[in-house]
């Protein structure tokens, strides 16, 4: 038998549909898997859509928390901010009934209850806005006390701390007047004259230069 009519007969065969007597149509089978490919390929699709969608609500999401957290931050600020505003109002208040007290203390002659107060006040307001001028005046307690020792101690520390305070020159012309409680001549003709030399108008400038005439004045023409 001849070769070329039996691959004729065998390439037919392959072509043909597989019939019912075979019990599976291929052709069919591949229909249906072609199908439930489409169909799982549509499915994928729609599964990344959704994928998309969850991933810009998370977006959203994060968005929300983020602008939640900000806010949340702002009010505990905004609430931190205003509790020490109305501390430091309170504070002030008490801080100005003790300044204010001290100093009555002081002008009706209660130099060691003064003393007491202006101290207080200063350890614990340290930062406030009467604090140099309560030492100023805590030096001049201890002066009207007679206490120079502390009276010199405190000008000084005053005047290093506050050259351009408005009371300096008053603490110059003060601390003269320490040093001559204190037998130190020289030192008291020292502060007198830098007062002299840096403020020649200050309006105390006539007292100093009166007490700087009596304390340069020769020995002999203090004695006649």
């Amino acid at each position: 038998m001849s070769i070329l009519p039996l691959l004729c007969i065998t390439l037919m065969v392959m072509v043909s549909p597989v019939t019912a007597g075979s019990g599976i149509n291929i052709d069919k089978v591949i229909i249906n898997h072609n199908s439930k490919i489409k169909k799982l390929n549509q499915k994928y699709k729609s599964l990344l859509n959704e994928i998309d969608q969850l991933k810009e609500h998370q977006k959203v999401d994060d968005t929300k928390v983020k602008e939640l957290f900000r806010l949340l931050e702002f009010r505990q600020t905004k609430e931190v901010v205003e509790q020490t505003v109305t501390r430091i109002k309170k504070d002030n208040i008490k801080a100005k009934k003790l300044y204010s007290s001290a100093r009555s203390l002081l002008l009706t002659d209660q130099f060691e209850e003064a003393v007491v107060i202006f101290k207080k006040y200063m350890d614990e307001y340290p930062d406030n806005s009467n604090a140099d001028d309560a030492h100023y005046w805590l030096a001049r307690s201890y002066y009207a006390m007679q206490d120079h020792i502390n009276a010199k101690n405190t000008f000084l520390v005053f005047q290093q701390d506050n050259p351009k305070h408005h009371k300096f020159s008053n603490s110059l012309l003060e601390l003269s007047r320490v040093y001559v409680g204190l037998n130190e001549k020289d030192k008291a003709i020292d502060m007198l004259k830098l007062m002299v030399k840096k403020t020649p108008n200050h309006k105390s400038i006539n007292k100093a230069k009166q007490l700087l005439t009596e304390l340069t004045k020769p020995i002999k023409e203090l004695v006649e």
